[in-house]
């Protein structure tokens, strides 16, 4: 059964109980929202939700999840009764995989929780990928350089040479081990801190995979499960 950590109090979180998250086969757990992580490792949850109309509050305890070993793998959710442009890229590079806000659109809101309720498996890649990014490409101009830290289905953790501002459109190119090149069009939709001073990490929604390049991906990171 999945299970969701909701760090807030059951009425800022209304919005949510006509989603599947509601459902029966959905465990929910409920924890103050008090800045503290270790009820997240403690709750062992699939998904965390939190919410607020304090940004600066939200975007810290984001910022503080990712850092963590513990919790920076978990997806998260932020519920807002609203929520500008500004303030939507601003809590999506702290690390939300998601934000809930404005209007309820339950088919669309439940495809989102569905998709991060079962999150597929990653594999740890070191593959040189080709990056074009549509708005700064100029007809002749190189691609720019980058590669996977990870990769699974939807999306890959890429190190690039320079940052790319979240929402960036990609035209990824790159070669899993043993296989033949996978173009892809994806978008980024989260920031990572560079470790050590080392390059930018940015968190790659894959939006189109081109020729069967998603059963060959599925295959590469399934194989991982048998290896040592």
């Amino acid at each position: 059964m999945p299970r969701v950590l909701i760090m807030a109090s059951p009425d800022t979180v209304s919005e949510l109980t006509g989603t599947i998250l509601w459902r029966a086969d959905v465990d929910r757990v409920f924890a103050a929202a008090d800045g503290s992580l270790d009820r997240i490792p403690a709750a062992r949850p699939d998904l965390v939700i939190l919410a607020g109309d304090d940004t600066l509050a939200l975007i810290d305890l984001l910022a503080r999840i990712r850092d963590d070993d513990r919790t920076r793998a978990i997806s998260v959710g932020v519920v807002r009764g609203s929520v500008s442009l500004d303030e939507e890229t601003q809590l999506r590079r702290a690390g939300a995989n998601v934000i809930f806000g404005g209007q309820v659109v339950p088919y669309l809101w439940d495809a989102w929780i569905e998709e991060l309720l079962h999150v597929p498996r990653r594999r740890e890649a070191r593959v040189p990928v080709s990056i074009a990014v549509w708005a700064h490409t100029t007809p002749g101009s190189e691609p720019g350089r980058g590669a996977t830290v990870n990769i699974s289905v939807k999306g890959m953790l890429l190190e690039t040479m320079e940052p790319l501002d979240v929402g960036s459109k990609l035209d990824l190119t790159f070669t899993l081990p043993g296989g033949m090149p996978i173009r892809a069009v994806g978008q980024v939709v989260r920031e990572h801190p560079a470790l050590d001073g080392g390059s930018p990490r940015l968190g790659v929604e894959f939006l189109i995979l081109r020729d069967g390049a998603r059963d060959r991906i599925r295959s590469y990171v399934d194989a991982a499960g048998g290896e040592p």
